[in-house]
């Protein structure tokens, strides 16, 4: 008998993509060993993959651990990932939990979940690692996506940018990757499985094979031979990492999707400079540009900012504004400033007022909201392809290639049932007509070719 046969696991995850992955990948491990992965309110065993890249992220973690903890009170409660790795023993203590497990080890967190409801080992119980003297990979596998229909792989761990703000050193360690071999047998498990898309993840993703005899470039290229993969994403990419051979490599590749999730920060050169970001805002520039230039200018480049870093004046924030205006940047996810202790960032002085950090913040969403439209707009009166993630028989849900939400009306075919769609790509058969586009989601039709 398997260690956990018909052990009930509830598995919530927050933050990134790489957790997003790691979630897929534990909940596959209690799996393989008999537990059933519960959707409902009733559990065993409750499992939280935490995020603490913020102060509002670590706030989201304990709150959930403690819905978690309200809904089942009788069940055994696991905080694993970041939270973990970033806080002293005695703060994790006070949440109640049974298990903590930080960066590195959560291949290991199936076996002591076992071994503890059997009575082998005492709770309450913290395992950590110091993750910035040790370089090991964290053996987690993934052979079933359970709650996407596409797949995150994670490739790739840590990072030694030791940018400014930055508190993801410290959590989780620096760089390692991934055997390639066995990202590429992984990705065939998937896609025998019936995964049509991959997004590669990793904390900073372009140092992938950083050390060793193979690099991005090389993965992407062998990953485009396996039989079946439709799609190719990254998640993000640090805009360094995007040189001509890596460019040249996703411009030959007839799987990979054309959008690029490029962290900006800032366009300011002074506040780039605070950030340690190691590039000015011509620098960036120049790269968006050749992403395009090898691309092709449909290519839809995302990214991050951050706002009210110390010493932002208002000429400062208007020059990021108008750097992503300018480069016609899609979609963008804006941040405040979050202190976070241990970086450098945590004593510089000039912070803004909530007051002003707030009509800022407000200010970079509604741009962003602009800019996505004005890219949305471009595909009105095209047809594109999408992978459905909701199909409710007359409707269907689901992503461009270039990254965008899509709605349309598709006439469901005799004997089709409902959802049958979900994880498939509609765009070859029966193609998708946008006809207009609002809020940056596209809306079309079904059209048989």
């Amino acid at each position: 008998m398997r260690s956990l046969e018909g052990v009930k696991v509830r598995i919530k995850c927050l933050g990134c993509r790489t957790n997003i992955y790691e979630a897929e990948a534990i909940a596959d491990s209690f799996r393989n060993e008999g537990a059933i992965i519960a959707n409902g309110d009733e559990f065993d065993v409750g499992v939280l993959v935490s995020c603490a890249v913020t102060k509002t992220a670590e706030k989201k973690c304990r709150q959930a651990l403690r819905r978690m903890q309200r809904k089942s009170p009788q069940a055994m409660t696991v905080l694993c990932g970041c939270y973990v790795q970033g806080r002293p023993d005695e703060d994790l203590l006070q949440l109640g939990a049974d298990l903590y497990v930080g960066n590195r080890l959560k291949a290991e967190l199936t076996n002591i979940v076992a071994s503890m409801i059997k009575g082998g080992i005492r709770k309450p119980l913290i395992l950590k690692t110091d993750v910035l003297h040790d370089e090991r990979w964290d053996s987690l596998r993934l052979s079933k996506v359970s709650f996407h229909t596409r797949s995150f792989v994670k490739v790739q761990d840590g990072c030694d940018s030791f940018c400014s703000y930055c508190i993801v050193p410290f959590l989780r360690g620096r760089p390692t990757s991934r055997d390639m071999q066995e990202v590429i047998d992984e990705v065939e498990r998937l896609v025998n499985q019936g995964c049509k898309e991959v997004v590669l993840t990793g904390v900073h993703l372009g140092l992938y094979g950083s050390g060793c005899d193979f690099d991005l470039g090389d993965l992407v290229k062998s990953l485009a031979k396996i039989k079946g993969l439709k799609r190719l994403r990254f998640g993000s990419i640090e805009p360094l990492a995007l040189d001509d051979k890596l460019l040249r490599l996703l411009a030959e590749s007839e799987i990979f999707c054309r959008h690029l999730h490029i962290p900006l920060q800032s366009g300011d050169d002074g506040i780039l400079d605070l950030m340690k970001r190691g590039y000015k805002a011509k620098d960036f520039a120049d790269i968006i540009e050749n992403v395009r230039r090898h691309l092709g200018d449909d290519v839809h480049v995302s990214t991050d900012i951050i706002v009210g870093f110390p010493g932002e004046g208002e000429r400062a924030f208007e020059n990021t504004l108008t750097l992503i205006d300018n480069l016609g940047i899609g979609r963008v996810h804006v941040f405040p400033f979050s202190p976070r202790k241990g970086t450098k960032a945590y004593t510089m002085p000039e912070r803004l007022d909530k007051r002003e950090l707030e009509s800022r913040i407000d200010r970079a969403i509604n741009l962003g909201r602009e800019l996505l439209q004005r890219f949305a707009r471009r595909w009105v009166g095209q047809r594109v392809e999408i992978l459905v993630e909701h199909c409710d028989g007359a409707r269907v849900k689901g992503l461009s290639r270039h990254y965008l939400e899509v709605e349309a009306d598709i006439d469901r075919r005799p004997k089709e049932p409902r959802g049958c769609l979900e994880g498939q790509i509609v765009g070859l058969e029966r193609q998708i007509y946008v006809t207009k586009a609002e809020h940056g989601i596209l809306h079309g039709v079904s059209s048989e070719t």
